[in-house]
């Protein structure tokens, strides 16, 4: 696979680079996770990237608001077809396990968004999205402020414009919180 575009690996570095916190305060995350497309004529690759707003409600529980992008050919297009997504999804998380260099927690979201589906024409179709979204992750401390953070969540993405699916399934984001 060629590299289309030589700013994507300071781009991936910058959207691994990311900040987060824990209990009491406010963090800041930055995450990112493949998004691999394809069917039976074509296998595109793209990226999907979330910066979010943590705050601790308690010493277990947080509210947290994250805006998304996603891009499914970034990387790969072999369909020519392009889908630009973006939306917003306030989550709750509660922190299971607390101990000084890793916590982990379980994540519940729900939010809205929409697609820019843009076709070989060049003709490009605008959709609503809500996002469902639970599941896992885990922060392993760096030092006093960064960590790494990992998580797992499975979500559901409907387009509600055509009333289909758009996307189904488990998803592995890796980045980093910073305690502000």
């Amino acid at each position: 696979m060629k590299l289309k575009n030589p700013f994507l690996i300071p781009l991936l570095f910058l959207v691994f680079l990311s900040f987060s916190q824990q209990k009491g305060d406010f963090a800041i995350s930055v995450t990112a996770s493949p998004f691999p497309t394809q069917d039976s004529y074509s296998n595109d690759f793209g990226l999907i990237g979330k910066v979010g707003l943590e705050f601790f409600l308690s010493n277990k529980v947080s509210f947290s608001g994250s805006f998304f992008t996603s891009n499914n050919t970034v990387i790969n297009n072999d369909s020519g077809i392009t889908i630009n997504s973006y939306g917003f999804i306030p989550s709750v998380q509660y922190y299971f396990l607390d101990k000084p260099k890793i916590n982990v927690f379980g994540q519940l979201g729900y939010g809205f968004g929409f697609d820019d589906l843009t076709r070989e024409s060049g003709s490009i179709e605008n959709s609503a999205l809500t996002i469902f979204s639970f599941g896992a992750g885990l922060n392993y401390k760096l030092n006093e402020k960064l960590f790494l953070q990992l998580t797992l969540p499975y979500f559901k993405a409907k387009n509600i414009t055509i009333n289909e699916n758009a996307a189904d399934g488990i998803a592995i984001f890796l980045g980093f919180n910073f305690k502000l």
